[in-house]
């Protein structure tokens, strides 16, 4: 929202530069992103949040600013009377359907002369981002911009019947609207009809039909409430959003219109040489009340913090526009003013209280605990990942839990998980829950390549969330991480080398191995959308796969325009939660010496060194310690479609000295099972 420092002075006395109203603002919480000099001075751009409809004009922020010094707010001029006797144009207005239109007001002026508005109207306007038009739509706008209500003006001579009907569309119905574009419409959408057909999308924009003109000479002018969740769909279900929906959908003054069509219409005698032709009509079935709400002095001490005097509550309330009677000791019954739509709880009171206390006066405490609370039974296995990953280098990132529709289709979650939608989405990339940590991940990638940080570590231990077998939103805990870039610091002695699968693998092993998981292995996997299926792999412990890691996929990596290689793994915790913990088994320093063996042996290159290593282990030779991979070599000397593996084995025998016949013969008996199962050649 842009606010003109002129055009606020009229209402307010501001002698403060715009650098300094500009810091007072902020600091009671309407953030003045901006400040910019204009033709008529300095503007000011200020964030407004959707719960404060009523700073969405001059007039709105006037008053926070008369609240934050405590100076008088001045209000526009308005006529004494808006009625004429005898009435030289009668008209009618209807409201068909009271829900959707609470209330709507109306007012016809003649002889008008519709030319250019003068030089300090347009720029006013145009200060604000308004382009001027004429005289008669120009002072709509600026009462819209002045006051925050929105009104529109009709040509009355082009409405066929004279008069206004307020109700909802017909389904199918089309309805070129003053953009020139022709929209189709349903039966939710609230039109204004002249008794023949429309002539207004409520709330949003008004037709070709009935628009000003340089030969309109009587206009009727209209100002109402809307009900905002309508005005809402149907700018979202168009696409279309003005100046009009922007303000209705969040919460326009219900108590507005007659100010605000009063200004319009002195306005319009000032500078079209208007005159009230058809009396003010204020169509209004059944009263809005305003809302009441209950304050208690101890209750807002409690949630703020801080010690408060009745004295600033009621001067406080008061200054904004809220009408307080005491009810007790210390406890009031709060009117609350119609233009502030956001008043529901007694918090929005305290908020306003704590607003204009200061909140850089109120002191940073911690909360009193009447519990201790218990630990949760994933906490333990949360912090034991969590102390080891931070050991290996990693930083802990934390993603909200919301997901757009393209998180699910390039990151589909492992298995057959039918995402969770929120029901009321704030955007389109919050429409769903995530079933993946990755997405989140992936995107703290990319903004720190944006920030020139080429090299990532991150981990994210959080919840998915799908439906559960009863058809209910159900919740697991997942572990992921992603990496990129160097794997180690560089320096003269140890240049660095970049983050690979290995690295990964070895990452998930330690991980594993420090909280003492059941035996666990590494299989090649097929079938990870978002893995390259070059080096993606999968994790299994005891028949059960946990997860799956390796490289992202090239073309996601394309779309996401990154410049070097990813690394991505995703853990299915609870499931590892099974597993890990295991008892811990101690056993003595051996006596006699361990002897080492390698083999080097030529196999197809189909063949994996998990499938070698499992057969090894399943000759069941007591004897054997460990198996290692000590070399791997593809070149001269070896047949295409082959390669060659070295691997050491260890032998140990704890009870006895191992003899070089004995050694030999595990060797042969090894060899001959390589030579059988996968056709190996000794090298």
């Amino acid at each position: 929202m842009k606010i003109s420092l002129e055009w606020l002075r009229e209402h307010v006395d501001v002698p403060e530069s715009a650098a300094r109203l500009k810091e007072d603002l902020t600091m009671a919480g309407l953030l003045v992103e901006s400040t910019a000099e204009e033709a008529g001075g300095p503007v000011l751009e200020i964030e407004i949040t959707s719960n404060r409809p009523d700073c969405l004009s001059h007039i709105g922020m006037a008053r926070e600013v008369a609240a934050l010094y405590g100076r008088e707010l001045r209000k526009p001029p308005l006529p004494e009377s808006l009625r004429i006797a005898p009435e030289r144009v009668p008209y009618l207005v209807e409201i068909r359907d009271a829900e959707l239109c609470p209330r709507y007001t109306g007012l016809v002026m003649d002889g008008v002369r519709v030319g250019p508005s003068p030089e300090w109207m347009q720029r006013r306007l145009i200060a604000v981002g308004m382009r001027p038009v004429n005289n008669i739509v120009d002072i709509t706008n600026y009462v819209l911009l002045e006051m925050g209500h929105p009104l529109h003006a009709f040509d009355f001579d082009r409405l066929r019947k004279g008069k206004i009907v307020v109700g909802r569309a017909r389904r199918g119905e089309r309805f070129l609207t003053l953009d020139g574009i022709e929209r189709e419409l349903d039966a939710e959408m609230l039109m204004i009809n002249d008794g023949d057909g429309p002539v207004a999308l409520a709330g949003v924009m008004g037709g070709g039909n009935s628009e000003i003109s340089d030969a309109t000479t009587r206009v009727l002018l209209e100002c109402a409430y809307f009900e905002p969740s309508s005005i809402r769909r149907t700018s979202k279900k168009l696409g279309l959003s003005t100046e009009a929906s922007y303000r209705f959908e969040r919460g326009a003054d219900w108590d507005g219109t007659i100010p605000s069509i009063a200004r319009t219409c002195g306005l319009i005698m000032e500078l079209a040489g208007g005159r009230i032709a058809g009396n003010l009509q204020d169509v209004y079935p059944a009263i809005i009340p305003p809302v009441r709400l209950e304050l208690s002095r101890s209750r807002a001490e409690k949630l703020l913090g801080i010690e408060l005097t009745n004295s600033f509550i009621e001067s406080t309330l008061h200054r904004l526009g809220f009408s307080a009677t005491a009810s007790g000791e210390s406890t009031w019954q709060v009117t609350c003013p119609t233009f502030r739509a956001d008043m529901e709880l007694e918090a929005d009171l305290i908020e306003e209280l704590a607003r204009f206390h200061g909140y850089e006066n109120i002191p940073t405490t911690i909360p009193p605990s009447w519990s201790a609370g218990v630990p949760s039974q994933v906490s333990a296995y949360q912090e034991s990942a969590r102390s080891l990953l931070l050991g290996l280098g990693y930083s802990e990132a934390i993603n909200l839990s919301f997901a757009s529709e393209s998180d699910h289709v390039v990151f589909p979650p492992l298995g057959s998980w039918e995402r969770v939608s929120v029901r009321n989405p704030l955007t389109e990339d919050t429409r769903y829950l995530r079933t993946s940590l990755i997405p989140g991940l992936v995107k703290s990638v990319r903004r720190n390549f944006n920030h020139g940080m080429r090299e990532v570590c991150l981990f994210e231990i959080g919840k998915a969330y799908r439906y559960n077998a009863e058809g209910n939103p159900a919740e697991k805990n997942m572990l992921a991480i992603v990496a990129s870039g160097s794997s180690a610091g560089m320096n003269w002695l140890h240049p660095a080398g970049d983050y690979d699968y290995y690295r990964l693998k070895g990452t998930l092993q330690t991980l594993l191995s420090g909280m003492r998981s059941a035996p666990f292995e590494t299989m090649p996997e097929a079938g990870v959308h978002w893995l390259n299926p070059a080096d993606s792999s999968s994790l299994w412990v005891e028949g059960t796969r946990l997860g799956v890691f390796g490289s992202l996929h090239p073309e996601i990596a394309g779309q996401f325009k990154f410049k070097q290689p990813v690394f991505l793994a995703e853990i299915d915790f609870e499931q590892l939660c099974r597993f890990v913990f295991t008892p811990v088994h101690y056993e003595t320093l051996p006596k006699y010496p361990p002897v080492e063996r390698d083999i080097s042996i030529m196999v197809p290159r189909a063949v994996t060194y998990g499938e070698v290593r499992n057969g090894i282990w399943k000759l069941g030779i007591s004897e054997l310690a460990s198996i290692g991979l000590i070399d791997v070599y593809e070149g001269e000397k070896i047949q295409a479609g082959k390669l060659s593996m070295t691997l050491r084995l260890v032998f140990l025998d704890r009870q006895r000295t191992l003899t070089v016949d004995r050694v030999q013969a595990f060797s042969d008996n090894v060899l001959a099972f390589l030579q059988h199962s996968f056709g190996a050649e000794l090298r």
